[in-house]
């Protein structure tokens, strides 16, 4: 998007591990905020994880367009953990995935600084047996992932087809809720 209508005129990178990125849901996009879809869509560089080794190797891709000279300013992952969590298995490999999803955080941190990219992932969840009361649902990755992470929100449905917004962790921001909705226009603050 051009800087005169709030964008900052650069490229997204979306890496995308589950097969979820959807062309025709940016044209949508796109058309609704008057846009042109192709110019849009070629703004965008999607690469297809198919397992952790090549989702780190893509980094590394990514750092080398930015040295290039690719306007990149924005990288989407979703999702983080879909592949460290379906290659290491059980609990006896927790410890070596723990470590690679560490070292991956770490390298993201750097390309970010680096390149002056802002880097927003999505996140699997699972549900805590363990937790008694409230929510039993908690982040894939833990400790690793809460703490190489600025901002951590968790997003959920929320009642007559709105979504919540629940900003649960920011170096300088409270606690709090935001309510949305997903519309053909994208994310907006009523329908």
């Amino acid at each position: 998007m051009p800087s005169e209508k709030g964008g900052v005129n650069g490229k997204c990178v979306f890496i995308d591990t589950e097969g979820t990125f959807r062309p025709q849901r940016i044209k949508q996009i796109a058309e609704a905020m008057q846009l042109n879809p192709e110019k849009v869509l070629k703004n965008i560089f999607v690469a297809r994880a198919f397992n952790s080794d090549h989702q780190i190797l893509l980094l590394e891709k990514i750092g080398e367009m930015a040295k290039a000279g690719e306007p990149i300013k924005l990288l989407i992952i979703d999702s983080l953990t879909a592949h460290f969590r379906a290659e290491f298995a059980g609990r006896g490999q927790l410890a070596d995935r723990q470590q690679k999803l560490n070292r991956y955080m770490h390298d993201l941190m750097k390309l970010a600084e680096t390149h002056n990219l802002a880097v927003y992932v999505t996140n699997q969840v699972m549900a805590n047996p363990a937790q008694m009361f409230g929510d039993p649902t908690t982040a894939i990755g833990g400790h690793i992932v809460g703490h190489a992470s600025t901002y951590r929100m968790y997003l959920r449905r929320g009642k007559q087809g709105s979504r919540v917004a629940k900003l649960i962790d920011s170096p300088n921001l409270p606690d709090n809720e935001a309510i949305y909705y997903v519309s053909d226009a994208g994310v907006v603050d009523e329908i």
